[in-house]
């Protein structure tokens, strides 16, 4: 009879052990992935800094604090037109481009974006000193391309359109990638030629060397026919990824005080590696007013690449409570960006997905330390 209790004794530890390690694994493998296990609450709040620690939370004269709930929480920090002032908002954000959580500078010396996983972990703004290699870069104007100016930045940013060029500071970053030092790994240069609407293409690079961006490059203009409805193309187009297959996509871009407004550039399309869908919804008067006024702001285009690395598929969602929303969403497939609900379908993950012999490896090397 004693020796049958022990070994029931011993089976429920044997149990509970195993429960533990289990659990281990769990966490550690969201640890890996970077995959939150429940939404948790974020602060949700705008409102204009004059001088450090930068709060929109203690603002509540001009702004209602609130807060937002999903697997990520935000804080930006931006310059206003007046030295000295910053506006400073708080939300939540899922499917985020940062590819590392923290606080760090957002393409510009004076812009902060910080990212993190935890309830009401949006709280302050702080920057952990870390060490990154300067390189010299060409900073001139798109009024004047060929000023000879150069400053001191963590990598180069050039619009080969304009010719305008400068500095980049903390994670590289290009629209529709994912944001971090990965951008870069593969290549010291990466192109984007966007075109949305009716506005001419855009076409952005970065680059991590000195001097990367000093060279003008020549615009290649994008084949167009016209008809009944406009088609631009990027087949013209030199230096880019030709593995990758060609989407007609959607070609409009619309501003409305009403959703339900629809605009007959719809009709529009355009033809790239990647079709993107962004949208931008604004309140007039905020939470505090009795009436607020929305402003919707929806692009539609199509995107070139030099390399589909680090791309983002799929939407990143970022919002404040009753205050703005914003979504970006890159796709592939044939019109894929006609909705929001299309577009949103594709995976947000890397094209270039790792192989499932390493996520395989990666599991069992978790389970064995686990168990060992």
């Amino acid at each position: 009879m004693k020796k049958e209790v022990i070994k029931t004794q011993l089976l429920s530890i044997e149990r509970e052990c195993a429960s533990a390690s289990e659990m281990r694994v769990l966490f550690m493998l969201a640890s890996v992935f970077s995959v939150p296990f429940a939404a948790t609450k974020c602060y949700s709040c705008a409102g204009i800094c004059y001088s450090e620690p930068c709060n929109c939370q203690a603002l509540t004269r001009f702004f209602q604090m609130g807060s937002c709930e999903s697997e990520y929480c935000f804080i930006e920090r931006k310059p206003t037109d007046v030295p000295g002032r910053y506006r400073i908002t708080k939300g939540c954000v899922k499917r985020p481009s940062r590819t590392h959580f923290g606080c760090d500078y957002d393409h510009f010396h004076d812009h902060i974006q910080c990212i993190c996983a935890g309830e009401f972990c949006n709280d302050m703004i702080f920057i952990r000193s870390m060490h990154r290699r300067n390189v010299t870069c060409r900073k001139c104007s798109d009024r004047e391309p060929d000023c000879g100016e150069s400053c001191q930045g963590q990598w180069c940013h050039e619009d080969s359109t304009t010719g305008a060029a400068g500095c980049g500071y903390g994670p590289p970053s290009l629209p529709y990638f994912y944001n971090g030092p990965e951008l870069l790994y593969r290549r010291t240069r990466l192109c984007i030629t966007i075109s949305r609407g009716t506005g001419k293409p855009r076409k952005h690079c970065i680059c991590n060397t000195n001097n990367c961006n000093a060279i003008y490059r020549t615009y290649y203009p994008w084949g167009q026919s016209e008809g009944i409805t406009r088609t631009r193309s990027l087949i013209s187009s030199t230096g880019y990824d030709e593995s990758l297959t060609l989407q007609t996509c959607v070609n409009c871009e619309l501003s409305a005080h009403d959703s339900a407004v629809t605009a007959s550039c719809k009709q529009n399309s355009c033809v790239g590696h990647f079709c993107t869908y962004a949208t931008q919804r604004l309140l007039f008067g905020g939470q505090r007013a009795q009436t607020t006024t929305p402003l919707l702001n929806e692009r539609q285009g199509c995107i070139n690449v030099t390399d589909s690395y680090q791309m983002q598929l799929g939407c990143s969602h970022k919002w404040m409570d009753s205050e703005e929303e914003e979504l970006l969403c890159a796709c592939k497939g044939e019109r894929c960006n006609r909705d929001l609900a299309t577009a949103s379908l594709n995976h947000a993950s890397h094209v270039s997905a790792p192989s499932p012999l390493a996520t395989v490896a990666t599991f069992v090397h978790l389970f064995f330390i686990a168990f060992r």
